[in-house]
């Protein structure tokens, strides 16, 4: 008897217990390392996200400064400095390593020079600018590299330390676009533009603070003189000048197709654009014509004007004749050769659409007459499109902003 209670007391249920606990406790380092694991690739990920996006506003930032000619920035003493806390505010404890400019950016009368020129793209590098296509390599760019350390606690745990580097790299272009959508349906004739600009010497300072931008209040610009203030004339009664012949086909009246329904027209550089006739703009123009007062409006500039019943194609070399002389009417065509920015003081696009200049007080047209009233700007256009490589001629003050790759 006594031996078969030892035989028993030998067959407890707990007996090889030590031995999954052993393997439970193996299985949950594994799964405890996986988890660790996990969480640490998420920071990373999550820091990677951030510090792109500092880069991406940051090199937004530079490439905008260096098209407006904005020393402060876009220079080799000034743009790490300067973007560093750009880049901290939308990335914590991100820093700008550094940054660079193509070569067609150093060449460029836009640019002023940042001397580092950017090195060739590596695609092994996550943190590295990918190898411009050739399509970009034509345009001025700049580059920025940001980085940051994310946090890796469960790492360090297991000894494959605390924190390691995130890199990230941005490239944003500027120049003139190629396809742009335009705030209102109207094109301004590049002799008009030259008279009023003196040949693109005379612009006068943006607005900026509270609406209308000009005045007296704080951060706002002040009013130019009111002998700045122009009228570009869309129909007119009387002779002006680059009126009918080089300015508007008669019952065109400075207005291209809608093609979207919404006063809004999408017309590409060295592109041909059809007028819309009538000496009032399409019926939805009303009331963005009025919420643009007080505002910079975006204008494509027309440097021929052609009568025939099919769309023109090439560059106006193979149209000798650009006066639009017997044009009249549908089927005329506009050569489209840039974008000016100009402010909107007042207008009479209609009989009774019309409002007083906040300059001046007064209508700047009457009666048959239909115009707008304001000044020329410079600046950077606020839309999307593509950019085109730099041509000789004139940007017309206004230069497309855009993220490159």
């Amino acid at each position: 008897m006594r031996w078969l209670k030892r035989v028993r007391r030998s067959m407890r249920p707990d007996r090889g217990a030590a031995a999954i606990i052993v393997t439970v406790l193996v299985s949950c380092g594994v799964v405890i390392g996986m988890l660790a694991i996990t969480a640490d690739l998420g920071s990373v990920a999550s820091q990677r996200r951030s510090v792109q996006n500092s880069s991406d506003a940051a090199v937004m930032s530079l490439a905008v400064a260096c098209a407006k000619k904005d020393a402060t920035i876009c220079s080799t003493a000034n743009a790490t400095t300067a973007l560093a806390s750009l880049a901290g505010a939308n990335s914590t404890g991100a820093t700008v390593d550094s940054a660079c400019a193509s070569t067609v950016a150093q060449a460029s009368p836009l640019l002023v020079p940042i001397s580092t020129t950017c090195a060739a793209g590596v695609t092994s590098d996550l943190g590295a600018c990918l190898p411009a296509s050739t399509a970009t390599a034509l345009l001025p760019y700049v580059e920025v590299r940001t980085s940051n350390s994310a946090s890796t606690p469960f790492g360090g745990a297991i000894g494959a330390g605390a924190s390691r580097p995130v890199p990230a790299c941005a490239r944003a272009a500027w120049g003139s676009p190629g396809d742009y959508t335009a705030q209102v349906p109207i094109v301004v004739s590049e002799c008009e533009w030259k008279n009023n600009t003196s040949d693109g010497t005379v612009y006068q300072t943006g607005p900026a603070g509270p609406a209308p931008g000009y005045g007296t209040a704080a951060g706002q610009t002040p009013w130019p003189a009111a002998s700045s203030e122009i009228t570009i004339y869309l129909k007119s009664t009387t002779t002006v000048p680059c009126a009918i012949n080089g300015k508007d086909t008669a019952g065109g009246f400075g207005y291209v197709d809608d093609s979207t329904g919404n006063c809004a027209a999408v017309v590409s550089i060295n592109g041909w654009a059809s007028i819309d006739t009538g000496s009032s703009p399409p019926p939805n123009c009303y009331a963005a014509i009025a919420a643009l007062q007080g505002k910079v409006v975006e204008l494509p500039i027309f440097d021929c004007l052609v009568k025939q019943l099919t769309q023109p194609t090439g560059p106006i070399s193979g149209y000798p004749d650009c006066t639009g002389a017997g044009a009249g009417g549908a089927k005329s065509w506009y050569h489209v050769v840039g974008w000016a920015k100009f402010y909107l003081s007042g207008y009479k696009v209609g009989g009774s659409q019309e409002a007083a200049s906040l300059r001046s007080g007064v209508v700047p047209c009457s009666g048959g007459d239909r115009c707008l009233s304001g000044w020329y700007v410079t600046g950077t256009l606020t839309g999307s499109g593509t950019i085109v490589p730099p041509t000789p001629g004139n940007s017309f003050g206004a230069v497309l902003v855009a993220p490159a790759g």
